[in-house]
């Protein structure tokens, strides 16, 4: 479990001050590999301290550690969500495999409302009894098919209260 993801797929993220009201300065968009976990996104703004939000078709959108991360200019940047809990606001990730301890962004806002609940289940619940397949939000495992195993991610972690957790 956790070794890599069913499909390669696009995230959009985005370069927001380190204060209120964090305004988004930039935004980038680039394709998560589904092994390495990597992907090059590219911001113009100047050196700093920042805030990195990592936002994809269903999951929560997930803030970076508290107090941002230094970011220089025209330099190559690695932030890696998957190592420690606390690279996300709030430790705003779940352990998805013990060895390597990996962390993953919560799946399940299929909505983008910034919390997986009643809504998000429904959703997929529907999807998955009339057999939805292709890339649709509500897949969430990334197969192409809608069943029950988008369902009991969803379900779990509507059961967690999971949310976005911002400053």
């Amino acid at each position: 479990m956790g070794q890599k993801l069913n499909k390669k797929d696009t995230v959009k993220a985005y370069l927001r001050l380190n204060f209120s009201p964090y305004s988004i300065l930039d935004s980038a968009t680039a394709t998560i590999d589904s092994v390495t976990f990597t992907g090059s996104f590219i911001f113009n703004q100047p050196s700093g301290t920042y805030y990195f939000v990592v936002k994809h078709r269903n999951t929560i959108d997930t803030w970076s550690k508290s107090g941002g991360e230094v970011f220089t200019a025209g330099a190559i940047m690695n932030y890696d969500f998957t190592d420690l809990s606390s690279k996300a606001f709030g430790n705003n990730l779940v352990q998805v495999d013990n060895s390597p301890v990996r962390y993953a962004i919560y799946s399940g806002d299929v909505n983008k409302d910034g919390t997986i609940d009643a809504s998000d289940q429904s959703e997929t619940d529907n999807d998955a009894l009339n057999s939805l397949s292709g890339y649709v939000r509500t897949d969430v495992t990334g197969d192409d098919f809608v069943d029950a195993s988008d369902l009991s991610i969803v379900d779990n972690n509507v059961a967690n209260g999971v949310s976005v957790i911002a400053p």
